[in-house]
């Protein structure tokens, strides 16, 4: 009975023994996954930060693009706007100068219709004068007999 006690204590010592080294290989290949997790993860963490580095760094560049291309155009929008500014004062001044074109050739015009209106009637006066010439001297023709 002690032999088989001490079997029996044998057998469970060597099954204990090989439990812990199952256990044992268990926890090392446990570990060796752990640290090849470790690993990788810290490779994927490497690569965001350079990827989110490199993201940032083309945000940047493409913000300085923007804002130098918003700087062009209000200084495109500057120079349109003095434009507008000089082309309205350059129409204010030839609407002006139309103005007072416009007041001569008026002007000019009523001065031809008095003119027109005098040289009518000087010419409806001077028909009238012929008119009664041309009486006269048909009178004259027919008093001297002359046709």
């Amino acid at each position: 009975m002690i032999n088989s006690q001490s079997d029996r204590l044998d057998r469970i010592e060597a099954l204990l023994e090989r439990s812990i080294v199952a256990s044992d290989e268990r926890m090392t290949r446990t570990e060796q996954e752990l640290q090849e997790s470790v690993k990788a993860s810290n490779e994927a963490s490497t690569q965001l930060r350079q990827e989110l580095q490199e993201s940032v760094k083309a945000s940047n560049e493409r913000m300085i693009r923007i804002e130098q291309s918003i700087e062009a155009s209000n200084e495109r929008l500057t120079r349109i706007e003095q434009s507008v500014e000089s082309n309205n004062r350059f129409l204010e001044s030839f609407s002006q100068d139309l103005r007072i074109y416009t007041n001569s050739m008026n002007n000019l015009a009523n001065r031809l219709d008095s003119v027109i209106a005098a040289s009518n009637y000087s010419r409806d006066e001077t028909n009238s004068r012929l008119a009664r010439i041309d009486s006269q001297l048909r009178a004259i023709s027919n008093h001297l007999g002359i046709r």
